[in-house]
């Protein structure tokens, strides 16, 4: 018998395995490809991901990998409109990691894939599953081959054709648009200048063509709308580049994948049922626009992962599994929007093209500076409570920034003490007084004092700390309370 049984190694299903296998609890992760997949695929890693993808120590992988510059060249039809090239952000006291990261799906998995292997885990290929039965003390699977596994929980991140979710009659509810599809494609084009980034062309009858040079390597990600019937294969992508650029000089080649993509935007209401959670695209789906997916996939792991393995080890209450859904669901409702509301924002054939030039631009740079500081909160969530006033920043629910502090005399980030699968307690001038064993608790005092030394005074003024402020953060980084006494986290703690 196993703890976890994942269906599913794609992003969500890795960041799941590598968080419960890091925390000791036995996990299996199946999936039904014979091989590790091939593709781009999601290409945008935000900085909310990359915070959690730091926690279970891979995000100076992934930053060697991708690229944070982010530059786009937009054409309107066959002519450049303009090009965006706003620089990357520093890195400051709160946020390590302000720019999104573009890095192929493939390689994110990879590094995922190698992290869970020097955790002691492994994915198994070409063992999909078949079909399970659950009961109230957890879940009978069967894989391909026959092999019948017993899991205390499975966990479906099988994707948006999930078998676990059709198994389980969940509605999958929203609309499919079948003509509306495109061809995403990684092949090599020459004659297309990678310096300028990201090029996108869209056309007077509204037909759109992007290509974005794949980090580290000579392909490019090519993602191209087609009409009603047409299929995607390399001639539709030479055929998109030579009528929606006007350049007969770019050629297109050595395709590695291509799939077509059709308009999906549905979720699930119930990311629970008994002993079975869906994760990532098995609960939701939507508009590449955004670049939500893979984002969406790994926060939902990341924010059940913590909270699987307290159930498991007798540390909470199986209760606490339905705050999973309590949280992650809204934050999905408000991603499917904004995806649709992006989607739908293109661009008008007929504009005056001096104002478009200044709209556009305007309002692609606002884009890009929002998703820098994309970070889902939970202030209304089941899990969050605040006692005080609001005094600093921050506010239960939301992330709890980064910050250089010292302890016993080394330097160190706030970030590296949170990493790990304990709640963190921080408490402004005070013995924190906690003894629970989920939890490491420090003193937070000024230079010159014995305890958490806040060397710039950061944690003071975003928490607002006066003497006897706790802050409790918990496993997955998000303040799950704050409070005047170090008596309230000990309560806190007693309710999970």
């Amino acid at each position: 018998m196993t703890d976890v049984l994942i269906v599913g190694a794609g992003p969500t299903g890795l960041t799941l395995a590598c968080d419960l296998t890091r925390r000791g609890i036995a996990c299996r992760i199946v999936e039904q490809a014979a091989a590790p997949a091939a593709g781009s695929r999601g290409f945008t890693l935000k900085p909310r991901s990359l915070e959690a993808l730091d926690d279970l120590g891979v995000a100076d992988r992934i930053l060697a990998a991708g690229d944070i510059r982010g530059w786009l060249r937009f054409h309107l039809g066959t002519e450049p409109l303009f090009d965006l090239r706003l620089p990357p952000v520093p890195a400051d006291l709160s946020r390590p990691y302000p720019n999104p990261v573009a890095l192929p799906q493939w390689r994110t998995e990879s590094i995922l894939r190698d992290r869970l292997a020097e955790l002691g885990g492994k994915v198994e290929f070409g063992r999909g599953l078949t079909g399970f039965d659950a009961d109230d003390e957890g879940v009978t699977a069967t894989l391909e081959g026959g092999e019948r596994v017993r899991a205390r929980y499975l966990v479906a991140a099988d994707g948006g054709r999930s078998l676990v979710r059709r198994t389980l009659g969940l509605p999958f509810t929203g609309s499919t648009t079948e003509d509306m599809r495109a061809l995403i494609a990684d092949v090599r084009i020459d004659g297309l200048d990678r310096g300028s980034g990201t090029h996108l062309w869209v056309t007077a009858d509204g037909h759109m063509l992007a290509a974005r040079p794949i980090p580290h390597a000579d392909t490019w990600q090519v993602v191209t709308s087609l009409e009603p019937g047409q299929e995607g294969d390399l001639g539709t992508v030479r055929r998109a580049l030579a009528g929606r650029t006007g350049r007969a000089d770019l050629q297109a080649s050595d395709p590695a994948w291509l799939s077509t993509w059709r308009y999906n935007l549905r979720m699930v209401e119930r990311y629970r049922v008994g002993r079975v959670l869906l994760a990532g695209d098995a609960a939701h789906v939507h508009s590449p626009f955004g670049g939500h997916g893979m984002n969406t996939g790994i926060q939902d792991a990341y924010n059940l992962g913590w909270k699987l393995a307290l159930v498991i080890q007798g540390a909470a209450r199986a209760e606490l599994l339905d705050t999973y859904e309590a949280e992650r669901l809204p934050v999905a409702r408000e991603i499917l929007a904004d995806s649709d509301r992006r989607l739908k924002g293109r661009v008008p054939p007929r504009a005056i093209r001096p104002v478009l030039r200044l709209i556009l631009k305007s309002a692609m740079a606002r884009q890009q500076r929002r998703t820098r500081h994309d970070h889902p909160v939970y202030r209304t969530g089941p899990l969050t409570r605040h006692l005080t006033g609001r005094r600093g920043r921050v506010r239960a629910g939301d992330v709890a920034p980064d910050a250089p502090v010292m302890l016993d005399g080394r330097q160190t980030r706030l970030f590296d003490l949170l990493r790990g699968p304990h709640f963190t307690a921080l408490t402004f001038g005070a013995d924190p007084g906690l003894t629970d064993p989920r939890v490491r608790a420090y003193t937070v005092v000024r230079e010159g004092q014995a305890g958490l030394v806040d060397t710039t005074g950061h944690l003071h003024r975003m928490y607002g700390g006066r003497p006897g402020t706790t802050v409790l953060i918990r496993p997955d980084g998000y303040i799950g309370l704050m409070a005047d006494t170090p008596a309230e986290p000990a309560d806190y703690l007693r309710r999970l």
